[in-house]
């Protein structure tokens, strides 16, 4: 267990990037009526940008 806490512990931003981020900002494209082309969810949208979000994080070591 703690070999793999060790192992997904990095990885943190990431999660952080596809879990919460994510849904947050699909949450907030659907408030705000964004446009999502040929009708596809918002979340199709917000799970890549969070995810390279994520990573950006992961390799700079900070969010901002």
């Amino acid at each position: 267990m703690k070999k793999l806490l060790e192992i997904l512990l990095p990885w943190g931003p990431v999660f952080f990037g596809i879990l919460l981020f994510a849904p947050m900002l699909a949450a907030v494209l659907d408030k705000i009526a964004f446009p999502v082309s040929a009708g596809f969810p918002s979340l199709y949208l917000a799970v890549p940008l969070g995810l390279i979000w994520g990573f950006v994080a992961k390799a700079r070591g900070r969010w901002l």
